[in-house]
C-alpha cells in the first residue's frame, strides 16, 4: 500500500485542483475509494465523476475500475502483513476475494496447529456426562452459539441458551449446579454479562468449558477447560470461520461418543418432520 501512496504523492503536483481533492481523500481514506464508485467519490469531495476517472488515468490506470482493484488488493495485502503468526502469504496475482478466502483457510490452519486434542476430548466428556447443558455468549456471537445449542439439544437433549437479555435468565441461573456444564463463548469485544454468567455458573458448582480467543480472556479464571481459537479480522469485520470449524468438530466427536443416543434422538425428530410434512 505504501508504494501506491508514494506514487500518488509523486504525481500530486501535476493534479488539477479537483484531482488534488480526490488525492487528498485517498491519503485520508483509501478504503473509501476501494469500495465506493467514482460517482460516490466525486460527491464526497464535490467534483465530477469524470474528474475522478481522469485522476486515475493520470496515475497510469485505464480507468477507475482498474485503480480500485489495485487498491483493494493492496489493502488486503497490508492486512495480511499485519496479521500475527500468518501461515499463508497473500498472492499479488489473486483477486481481493481470493485473498480474503485464503485468510479464512489460514484461520483453520492455525486452529489445526494450535488445537490440543486432549482438551477437546475432555470437553466432549463434560458435554456427554452433564445433567444439563447451558450455552452462554456475547451478543456478537449469539447466532453461532444459538445454532450450536440447538444441535446439542437435538442430539443429546437437556441443552438451552442462557442469555441475560431474556427474562428467563435468572430462573435458569438459579437452577445451575453441580453436574451441569456451561459452554461459554467469550470473544472480543468481551462483555460483562457473559463473564458474570461464567463466574456465577462456576460459583454454583457447574463445570465451565470456555471458548475464547486469548489466554488473557477475562473469563479464564472461571474455566475448567479452555479452548483457544482465534478470530480472523479483516477490514474491522470479525470472521468466526475457525470457531465454526471447532464447533463442528465437537459435534462430530459427540456424535461418535454418544452414537446410539444421538442416532435415536435425531431419528425421533426426523419422524416428526415427516409427520408434519416439513420438507419438500
Amino acid at each position: 500500500m505504501q508504494d501506491l501512496l508514494r506514487s500518488v504523492s509523486d504525481a500530486y503536483k501535476g493534479f488539477s485542483t479537483g484531482q488534488k481533492k480526490v488525492g487528498d481523500l485517498f491519503f485520508r481514506e483509501p478504503i473509501f475509494l476501494a469500495f465506493s464508485s467514482a460517482l460516490e467519490v466525486g460527491r464526497r469531495v464535490n467534483v465530477s465523476e469524470s474528474t475522478v476517472i481522469r485522476w486515475t488515468q493520470k496515475l497510469g490506470y485505464k480507468g477507475y475500475a482498474e485503480f480500485q482493484q489495485v487498491v483493494q488488493r493492496k489493502l488486503a495485502e497490508e492486512r495480511f502483513e499485519q496479521a500475527e503468526q500468518k501461515t499463508l502469504e497473500p498472492n499479488a496475482d489473486q483477486s481481493f476475494l481470493e485473498n480474503l478466502l485464503d485468510a479464512e483457510i489460514t484461520s483453520i490452519i492455525k486452529l489445526k496447529q494450535s488445537m490440543n486434542e486432549d482438551d477437546l476430548l475432555q470437553a466432549v466428556d463434560l458435554i456427554s456426562s452433564a445433567k444439563h447443558l447451558y450455552i452462554a455468549s456475547d451478543f456478537f456471537d449469539y447466532g453461532l452459539a444459538h445454532w450450536f445449542s440447538g444441535w446439542l439439544d437435538m442430539a443429546i437433549g437437556s441443552t438451552e441458551m442462557i442469555y441475560p437479555a431474556d427474562g428467563h435468565y435468572y430462573s435458569q441461573l438459579s437452577k445451575i449446579g453441580p453436574g451441569d456444564t456451561l459452554i461459554a463463548f467469550v470473544f472480543p469485544r468481551y462483555t460483562r454479562m457473559v463473564v458474570e454468567t461464567v463466574q456465577s455458573a462456576k460459583e454454583r458448582g457447574a463445570k465451565v468449558i470456555l471458548l475464547t480467543d486469548s489466554l488473557e480472556s477475562p473469563a479464564l479464571a472461571s474455566a475448567d477447560i479452555t479452548i483457544k481459537v482465534s478470530l480472523n479480522t479483516n477490514l474491522n469485520i470479525d470472521s468466526y470461520t475457525a470457531v465454526h470449524a471447532l464447533l463442528t468438530s465437537i459435534m462430530r466427536f459427540v456424535y461418535v461418543k454418544e452414537h446410539a443416543k444421538v442416532k435415536e434422538n435425531l431419528a425421533r425428530i426426523e419422524a416428526v418432520y415427516k409427520e408434519k410434512n416439513i420438507f419438500y
